[in-house]
């Protein structure tokens, strides 16, 4: 599985036309959208005929102006609602409310005033294959499965082995079973997801065992790595997912390249701050000075501050001057760091002395 697919592009006419392949795809989609703009797409709608006094569900293709956008992390369906623009005249669907349900696989054309550099600096980044990575962390009682994501950890897997002791004949037994249904269930992610690599986590050589088995059935291109955890199942996944391996690993991911930033600027805030920008008049600042370097913005902040066009312009500035631009993930704990410094925050590329006067 590759990542989304630019199926068309006009930038004089207006309109990107992109297929999503993945969860993560939907979530950059929801990032791209705005209010005001127009989306079209296939869908269907229930239709009344006057005549037989029935109505039965109509599929067609309608143009809608965004009022509302609504995605659940880890679900499989993007829902944009808005007014219909354009549509089959002989049902009467122009100026009624309509919700597109995006899922994976369907094609949508976006249509914008205007394009911010950012959005498609984001959309050509998306468009570029990306492998993931599964998380396993085990011991002889649990084991949990997950695949991190631009979202963070999505969870797709727990059990419990039953293993009886360790002086019972039937151990071993049990213990291959236990361990076969681990790398049926990673086999079926690997079939599914675009995998690039695997780490492996246990509290003793266990780890060592499931690799071993992997190692026999899975692609040689997906890597397979190790690390110590102090346990299995959900608790071990996080604490696998805070270790420096999985920074290396997953560098391209939004919310590993949020946390190294904002780890970066609060160094920098407290050894030396005029190499830092917070909130929304301080970032404005550094970008209309050519001075971000990179810039981490919260999704909640792009979605809910009222002068939307304001913070388009400071991004478009930072991307037009090559800054690295990151969204942090709603509800993520990176996403409430970046809030509670004003929902957006830039190191600099060089000192801004009189934006610490100024506080």
């Amino acid at each position: 599985m590759s990542g989304m697919r630019i199926a068309e592009k006009d930038l004089k006419k207006g309109y990107v036309k992109l297929i999503p392949e993945t969860t993560d795809d939907l979530w950059i989609i929801y990032n791209i959208v705005s209010e005001g703009d127009i989306v079209v797409a296939r869908t269907s709608r229930e239709v009344k005929f006057e005549k037989s006094r029935s109505s039965r569900r109509i599929s067609m293709t309608l143009a809608i102006r965004v009022t509302h956008l609504e995605f659940q992390p880890f679900t499989n369906r993007l829902r944009i609602r808005g007014i219909v623009v354009e549509g089959p005249e002989k049902f009467g669907v122009k100026g009624h409310y309509h919700t597109l349900n995006i899922d994976t696989g369907t094609a949508l054309t976006i249509y914008k005033d205007k394009w911010p550099r950012y959005v498609l600096k984001k959309i050509e980044e998306t468009c570029r294959a990306r492998a993931r990575i599964v998380l396993v962390a085990l011991d002889y009682d649990d084991v949990a499965i997950a695949i991190m994501t631009h979202q963070g950890l999505n969870i797709v897997y727990e059990g419990s082995s039953r293993l009886p002791g360790k002086d019972s004949g039937s151990f071993d037994t049990e213990l291959n079973k236990y361990l076969k249904e681990i790398v049926d269930h990673i086999v079926g992610l690997i079939s599914r997801e675009n995998i690039g690599a695997i780490v492996i986590g246990s509290p003793g050589y266990i780890k060592y065992r499931l690799g071993e088995l992997l190692r026999k059935v899975l692609p040689e291109e997906v890597r397979i790595y190790y690390d110590n955890v102090s346990m299995g199942g959900w608790s071990g996944v996080h604490e696998l997912s805070r270790r420096d391996i999985i920074k290396d690993i997953l560098r391209d991911l939004e919310v590993v390249k949020a946390q190294n930033i904002v780890e970066e600027f609060m160094r920098l805030l407290s050894t030396n701050d005029s190499y830092v920008a917070y909130g929304i008049d301080e970032v404005e600042e550094a970008a209309r000075n050519n001075a971000v370097a990179k810039l981490v913005v919260a999704e909640t902040l792009m979605r809910q501050y009222d002068d939307r066009k304001r913070l388009e312009k400071i991004l478009d500035e930072a991307s037009i001057r090559k800054a690295e631009i990151v969204i942090a993930p709603h509800n993520s704990q990176i996403e409430r760091q970046v809030m509670g410094l004003g929902g957006i925050i830039a190191i600099l590329r060089f000192p801004l002395d009189y934006l610490r006067r100024k506080n």
